[in-house]
């Protein structure tokens, strides 16, 4: 099954090409200019149409614990997702 560049209303994305639908990938001097740029590329970012983790990735860089490199493996379950939900 091929997914066509052009979607129509009402057309759904397989299971298999979700996480193929768009990529942002950013570099900068150090890992805090990267951030910065990504933080800068994430608002700038539309979709229209599917729901997208944009949200989330937000979330995610302005934590204090992203930006200090200080995650894990389970760091969104046991710290940010506790602290978004409530």
């Amino acid at each position: 099954m091929r997914l066509d560049s052009h979607m129509t209303e009402g057309a759904s994305i397989p299971p298999y090409y979700d996480s193929m639908v768009g990529k942002l990938i950013v570099k900068g001097r150090d890992r805090a200019d990267a951030i910065e740029r990504l933080a800068a590329a994430l608002d700038a970012f539309e979709i229209d149409g599917p729901p997208t983790t944009i949200g989330l990735h937000q979330k995610i860089i302005a934590h204090p614990d992203f930006r200090a490199n200080e995650i894990h493996t389970r760091w969104l379950e046991q710290k940010l997702l506790p602290s978004i939900a409530g």
